[in-house]
């Protein structure tokens, strides 16, 4: 059972992110300070420091959450492996659509935040062993070795042509150049 300390910390931080995501996605995140946000969710400027250290690190929980939706969704077993892989990168690429402003910011922000950094690389792994596990259930026939091979060729592929997409302001091409790239990946990999 929870207790009352616990649900009202939980209630603070909750309106901390919550209050500050809208304030970046209404804004812009450079343009929105600590001090808009903690009068905006009516707490204590310690308080928003007790759970983010810095405004990059509301992003890194932002991602963390929108990337783990995605990764999640479901996608039918019996798919083939292509098929299965561009529905990830789908789900992907279409959370990360939904909040341009946020995407952006996220972004511009990566080389400098460790928060962000370490979520990226959290998230890279689950796509990683997500896309393995669709190689070991596909009609392709390597070792364990080359299945993680191939897994992170993969993640590399739809990751960087997303951010490359977005970078561009090409976005909406993402999802054509990552099928068109995969298709030669696997057709490579089946020699």
């Amino acid at each position: 059972m929870t207790s009352l300390r616990e649900k009202k910390k939980q209630h603070s931080y909750q309106t901390i992110y919550q209050t500050a995501l809208s304030l970046f996605e209404e804004y812009g995140f450079d343009k929105v300070s600590v001090a808009q946000i903690v009068k905006q969710s009516a707490i204590a400027k310690g308080t928003f420091f007790n759970y983010f250290p810095n405004k990059p690190d509301i992003l890194a929980q932002w991602f963390d959450d929108i990337m783990s939706k995605a990764i999640e969704q479901p996608i039918p077993n019996d798919a083939p492996l292509e098929q299965r892989v561009l529905l990830l990168a789908k789900h992907i690429l279409q959370a990360a659509q939904q909040q341009p402003n946020l995407w952006q910011a996220k972004n511009a922000y990566a080389g400098q935040s460790d928060s962000i950094q370490k979520v990226e690389s959290r998230i890279d792994e689950r796509i990683h062993s997500r896309v393995e596990h669709f190689i070991e259930q596909s009609a392709l026939r390597m070792d364990t070795n080359k299945n993680s091979d191939l897994a992170e060729l993969i993640v590399t592929l739809m990751t960087g042509t997303i951010v490359e997409a977005n970078r561009r302001g090409h976005s909406d091409d993402a999802m054509a150049l990552i099928e068109h790239k995969l298709s030669i990946l696997l057709s490579l990999a089946k020699g």
